[in-house]
């Protein structure tokens, strides 16, 4: 029996860290997605590498609120109407942005 168990927890890692990765991959894949609106590939990899795995998903919200707001008649970004959250992964954004020019 507790080979059995060691097997079905074995099993369960395998299927979180796939998971996981699978999560992050697709946080990377909208990232990449909502970067390259306004910059190359090659820019938006660059500072892909650089935005923490942590702000990631604010990240994205924050470039999508960048990109609607550099389209014609778009107002402004408002750090009004930004959680902190978000207005954190913007900051990444622009930080990574710096680095990667």
């Amino acid at each position: 029996m507790p080979v059995v168990s060691r097997c079905l927890a074995a099993a369960g890692l395998v299927v979180l860290a796939f998971g996981l990765s699978t999560a992050a991959q697709a946080q990377g894949d909208e990232f990449m997605k909502e970067c390259m609106v306004t910059a190359s590939q090659k820019m938006c990899e660059c500072m892909s590498a650089k935005i923490p795995a942590n702000q990631r998903a604010a990240a994205v919200v924050g470039l999508r609120k960048s990109n609607a707001a550099v389209t014609d008649g778009a107002n402004p970004v408002d750090p009004a109407q930004m959680t902190q959250e978000q207005m954190q992964g913007l900051n990444a954004v622009v930080a990574a942005q710096s680095y990667c020019m």
